[in-house]
């Protein structure tokens, strides 16, 4: 059953071995974005992935197990009275070197397996960067029609300034005009005021000459 599960752990290790070799594989960069979208959009990817991590959790388990039984065997080799005879020593030493291969074993595993988490993140970021910057320097629909509404709403503004500052000045023409009407009118009353006196002066006068 041990050699079952260890057996599983190499499995994993050479799966790791061949994605890893061929994220690094130089390809035309087409390939490598379909690639890319296919492993992070396929379902049947997730699926297996979700299978990996549940893996890597026992393969976790295997590993501290390992090193369990690795620092036993080294104790066991440390204490000389316990060995017997050849045949005794010779198990120790068998079982240390078992220890150590799937202390060795797991412990890879699980390095590669965060070293191709990040390689296939990195390899992500630069298929994708040139895609998101070439999106980034195009103007998108939305932005075109919000900057659109924006100009109109400028031109309007503008327009409306416009006709504010028509109706101010108009404003102060008929200010203007009022002014000049009350001061002509007070004119022609002060003139028809000095008609009407000039009038009664003469009035006046020739009614002096015809007493006389």
């Amino acid at each position: 059953m041990v050699t079952l599960q260890f057996s599983g752990v190499f499995a994993l290790l050479m799966a790791e071995v061949l994605v890893f070799v061929v994220l690094i594989l130089p390809m035309p960069m087409r390939w490598k974005r379909a690639l890319v979208t296919w492993s992070s959009r396929s379902p049947v990817v997730q699926r297996v992935l979700y299978g990996v991590r549940i893996a890597f959790g026992f393969v976790f388990l295997l590993f501290a197990d390992a090193v369990m039984r690795l620092h036993k065997a080294e104790q066991t080799a440390k204490d000389r009275s316990r060995v017997v005879d050849d045949h005794m020593l010779c198990q120790q030493k068998l079982q240390k070197f078992y220890a150590q291969r799937n202390t060795y074993l797991t412990g890879i595993t699980m390095f590669l397996g965060l070293i191709l988490i990040s390689t296939h993140s990195l390899v992500s970021q630069l298929v994708e960067g040139p895609r998101a910057a070439a999106a980034a320097a195009q103007p998108a629909p939305a932005a075109d029609a919000s900057r659109a509404e924006a100009e109109r709403l400028k031109s309007q503004l503008a327009d409306a300034r416009k006709e504010v500052e028509e109706l101010k000045r108009k404003d102060r023409d008929m200010a203007t005009l009022k002014k000049q009407a009350e001061s002509s009118h007070r004119e022609y009353m002060r003139l028809a005021d000095e008609c009407e006196r000039l009038q009664k002066l003469l009035d006046n006068s020739g009614e002096s000459k015809k007493d006389a």
